[in-house]
């Protein structure tokens, strides 16, 4: 099944080849993040939580101390309304860290055998059914559907709906009678040296720079320490925050409360 697709090209095998290192680079960072985030993820959610409680008191304080210079009183409902307002990218942003360290967290390893058969099916399945490869992927919405399984089912490392993906695309293939297409993908020289850009920018950044902090001891152990810096600054600043709005709820400011 895996020969129904013919391609013309004479540089396809190089970009086939370009297309199969890029997925893997792209799931080895996506991989290096979740391991980043299982190693410092708490210390990450807890700073960015700080963060967020210094910038509600900073926000507090520029209420504030503006209706105290126009002789107004303070209303605590708008306060609070005005202060969710400002703080609710950071919220959502959050979340999303929280989610992320709570998903890193609770990753199910697999035995480097799996991941091999993983690997070696989806470079099958990649074959027939790559968008970069076959445009009829992208023209087709059962292929499309079927891709995008092998994709999550690739990154995910689950073997067992992998094999059944290739299961319901061989079928497909069949029904779809792609026995006989020939593809000749245009551009391929231009296409080829894309891929190899993609896959050094994937290289050269984080998340895939993430592996050789962690593979370092000593990197592991001074990124610890650079976030428990990061922590403390925030309690100071916290601490400092939390000085100027005692100081100035005790300068004669009227603070009113309306009644539900």
């Amino acid at each position: 099944m895996d020969e129904l697709i013919k391609i013309k090209n004479e540089g396809y095998a190089e970009y086939e080849e370009l297309l199969l290192k890029r997925d893997n680079v792209r799931k080895e960072a996506l991989l290096y993040e979740k391991a980043y985030m299982e190693k410092f993820g708490d210390m990450i959610v807890a700073i960015f939580e700080k963060k967020i409680e210094c910038i509600k008191k900073k926000k507090s304080i520029s209420y504030i101390q503006a209706r105290i210079n126009r002789g107004e009183p303070i209303d605590n409902d708008a306060l609070e309304e005005y202060i969710e307002e400002q703080t609710r990218e950071y919220n959502e942003k959050l979340a999303n860290i929280i989610d992320e360290n709570n998903e890193a967290k609770s990753r199910i390893f697999v035995s480097g055998k799996t991941l091999k058969q993983i690997k070696s099916l989806y470079h099958k399945l990649a074959k027939l059914i790559h968008p970069d490869i076959n445009p009829l992927t992208n023209e087709n919405e059962r292929l499309k559907i079927l891709w995008n399984m092998v994709v999550v089912c690739y990154n995910g490392n689950d073997l067992d709906t992998l094999e059944e993906a290739e299961v319901l695309i061989n079928r497909a293939l069949e029904e779809l009678n792609l026995d006989t297409m020939e593809i000749e993908i245009p551009n391929i020289e231009e296409k080829i040296a894309k891929v190899k850009e993609e896959i050094y920018r994937i290289m050269e950044n984080n998340p895939y720079q993430y592996k050789f902090l962690l593979e370092n001891h000593e990197a592991v152990t001074q990124k610890e320490k650079e976030l428990e810096e990061e922590y403390k600054k925030y309690l100071v600043y916290e601490n400092e925050l939390e000085e100027v709005l005692n100081n100035l709820a005790g300068s004669g400011a009227t603070f009113v409360w309306k009644m539900n």
